[in-house]
């Protein structure tokens, strides 16, 4: 995972690096106003004290998530059946570790404060769980896989600069963000009752469709190259509650109810590279 992570960013960002033009900006961060140093003379328009603000600029990160909480199983919000005994299972037992990816650009409103726009893509592989059992014969299956994408706005804040060693200064920031997700329909597969195959195999779970996304994110970034950073950047995430499908689970069926979960909060850890026009 970290030799895929670096080398995604080592792409990312040295693509980038020929798209500076004839002028070349130090890669160093002010020490306290956060412009970048550069070349352009004070009567610019685009500069401030001889410094260049960057305001155009294009952001990609990639990296794992992790689910926090939330459940995919709810199973004491089942009906009171003889016989069916239910049980809860989370989100993060349902599915695996998901690898996440964003592509988008931002606009500095001043020198420490930028509005974000990104689009996103993560997907989760589905696990083997048990539902429960019916007068004692277990009933399992395995999730269909965890996939979403949509975009998300955020304003970010950087901190003053600091020293560090390898990349000479760093800058932390904190950033939040809200927007929208479409996630794809959630079932349960291969479904068996004591190894023999329970409702044709298959029980619908949750239907596909829009729901609100949150973000409260923290991180670091750092120079790397003529006008490119390289970043470090976790935080939570919350993904709204997706739509119960009754198509197999109503009022009348074992295990009706189980469905009435799927929102969820989750874990970022992103390596961001960004590039400043």
């Amino acid at each position: 995972m970290r030799n895929l992570l670096l080398g995604a960013a080592a792409i990312a960002l040295s693509g980038c690096s020929w798209l500076g033009g004839s002028k070349t900006y130090d890669t160093n961060y002010g020490s306290q106003d956060g412009y970048y140093t550069g070349t352009q003379q004070k009567s610019d328009a685009c500069c401030v004290g001889g410094k260049r603000l960057a305001r155009w600029n294009v952001e990609a990160a990639v990296g794992p998530e992790y689910f926090l909480s939330g459940d995919a199983i709810t199973g004491d919000q089942t009906n009171i059946i003889p016989g069916v005994e239910s049980r809860n299972v989370s989100i993060d037992s349902a599915f695996d570790e998901g690898l996440r990816y964003e592509l988008g650009g931002s606009y500095a409103l001043s020198p420490n404060r930028k509005v974000t726009l990104l689009g996103n893509y993560a997907k989760h592989d589905g696990n083997n769980v048990s539902l429960g059992a019916i007068d004692g014969s277990a009933v399992t299956g395995q999730f269909s896989d965890y996939e979403r994408y949509g975009a998300e706005l955020g304003l970010r804040q950087y901190f003053s600069p600091t020293k560090a060693p390898i990349f000479g200064s760093v800058r932390p920031y904190v950033e939040g963000r809200v927007g929208a997700n479409y996630v794809d329909d959630i079932a349960l597969n291969n479904v068996q009752q004591n190894g023999a195959v329970y409702n044709d195999g298959t029980i619908r779970m949750y239907e596909s469709g829009w729901v609100p996304t949150a973000a409260g994110l923290v991180g670091v970034e750092a120079p790397v190259f003529n006008r490119a950073t390289l970043g470090l950047e976790t935080g939570l995430r919350y993904t709204g509650v997706m739509k119960s499908d009754t198509s197999d689970l109503n009022s009348g069926v074992p295990f009706g109810g189980i469905n009435n979960g799927m929102d969820s909060l989750s874990v970022p850890v992103m390596l961001r590279g960004r590039y400043r026009f």
